[in-house]
């Protein structure tokens, strides 16, 4: 896991993290991802994020939940539910 996120980098784990944690939608070669788009995140690619393709599916697969992430369908549902948590959050602080 560890030797995934330094393969990554800090930019992709930003992302994830922020998809995860808040329902922050990444850019558009990691939203390919997440809705399990191949041919969209080979496109989407540069140089060095097509090389840590695997890593980072083998990533989602081993810490995101797996609702976030798999179908356009999952990666909608997951972007209501978590900013409909935060606006909870928010109103009860």
């Amino acid at each position: 896991m560890e030797n995934e996120e330094s393969a990554i980098g800090p930019f992709i784990m930003a992302g994830l993290q922020g998809w995860i944690s808040h329902g922050v939608q990444p850019g558009d070669f990691l939203l390919c991802i997440l809705c399990n788009d191949l041919h969209g995140a080979v496109r989407r690619a540069d140089d060095q994020n097509i090389h840590l393709l695997p890593d980072i599916v083998n990533w989602l697969r081993e810490n995101a939940p797996t609702t976030c992430w798999g179908s356009p369908g999952a990666v909608q549902r997951w972007k209501l539910t978590r900013r409909r948590e935060i606006r909870e959050q928010v109103k009860e602080a």
